[in-house]
């Protein structure tokens, strides 16, 4: 199922709108920000009408992190075996998790939306620098 996920400009609250995605436009549960969704694939962000977009896992990181410090406390313990171990779950995990695309300049995350495009790579941190400065 299709989802936006996004952090409120106003009331700064994070949430995920699920339901309602094939209509033309979403609104947050607060009512301060509305967006028009065009057929996918997007051209533009339909919140801040950004061009650029970069894809990610859509794995919770700390997750990630938490297994990876967990195997760390183990160390011990283990003589060293839980750290290559959950490493290699943690490495199991995130390639059963799908990517999804995430808008330069607002952060929004698109998930479930269907076939990323080609043109769409991974993040660029000079990219994310450059608007993050503006």
């Amino acid at each position: 199922m299709a989802a936006v996920s996004k952090e409120c400009e106003v009331c700064r609250r994070f949430y995920t709108l699920t339901a309602g995605l094939e209509e033309s436009s979403l609104k947050s549960p607060c009512g301060h920000e509305t967006a028009k969704v065009s057929s996918w694939p997007f051209t533009n962000c339909p919140f801040c009408d950004c061009k650029q977009f970069y894809r990610r896992k859509g794995f919770n990181q700390i997750v990630g992190c938490s297994i990876i410090l967990l195997g760390a406390l183990l160390v011990p313990v283990t003589y060293g075996l839980s750290l290559p171990l959950l490493v290699l779950v943690d490495w199991l995990l995130a390639r059963r998790v799908p990517d999804i695309m995430v808008c330069y300049r607002c952060g929004t995350e698109f998930n479930d939306f269907g076939e990323i495009p080609q043109t769409v790579a991974a993040f660029d941190h000079h990219t994310g620098e450059l608007y993050e400065a503006g």
